[in-house]
């Protein structure tokens, strides 16, 4: 085996025990020191191949939020029908991901909604094609039907953004208690699917709508 695969090899050994461990303890939770006993790397070559345990961490998160905008990104481009059931097949399309990828699941809600103080502006960057590709979703529901006089497509946004701050910080607290991970992230995906509905729908039924 040439030294480049040999190396490669060891990179991705190292990910992907530092993946787990991620995922089941969170930032602040996790220990290098797990790392190598359960998964028999000595600390050594840890350091040989990463800097610490920062680095390792932002690595973990861009591969599952580049994991899961590719994953959205595939499926926003299948969407069809109504506004509603694109909506509908998008919020869909999360909650399959993380079904399907586990591991990925306490990672991204240990990123996105707890991120470790000193690495905020990294998880940022890592995130950025994500928040991009919400945001163009939206903006594509909004210009696929006429908007109420005096309303933008730039200001619902801007409305929805402030409405899912809220939600995340409800959903972050939710996170210090003893619930099951998946079925908090699909409460909070409901919650955000109906909060958008609601947004772009109102709340009354057809009976007041006439």
């Amino acid at each position: 085996m040439k030294r480049e695969e040999k190396n490669a090899l060891s990179r991705q050994r190292i990910l992907d025990a530092a993946m787990e461990e991620f995922s089941r303890n969170g930032y602040d939770g996790a220990s290098l020191n797990t790392v190598c006993a359960e998964k028999g790397i000595s600390k050594g070559i840890i350091y040989h191949y990463f800097k610490d345990k920062d680095e390792l961490y932002l690595l973990c998160v861009g591969h599952c939020f580049d994991a899961f905008t590719a994953y959205l990104q595939n499926a926003a481009g299948s969407l069809a029908g109504s506004a509603q059931a694109r909506l509908q097949g998008y919020f869909d399309a999360r909650l399959r991901f993380f079904a399907g990828h586990p591991l990925y699941l306490a990672l991204f809600a240990d990123a996105a909604f707890r991120p470790p103080a000193a690495l905020r502006e990294e998880i940022a960057q890592c995130r950025q094609a994500f928040d991009a590709l919400n945001i163009s979703v939206l903006t594509d529901l909004l210009k696929s039907e006429p908007l109420r006089k005096g309303l933008t497509v730039s200001t619902v946004v801007e409305d929805f953004r402030l409405y899912m701050d809220y939600f995340n910080l409800h959903f972050k607290a939710d996170l210090c208690g003893e619930r099951s991970m998946s079925d908090l992230l699909r409460e909070h995906e409901e919650r955000c699917h109906r909060q958008l509905d609601v947004l772009l729908y109102g709340v009354f039924g057809e009976k007041h709508a006439e």
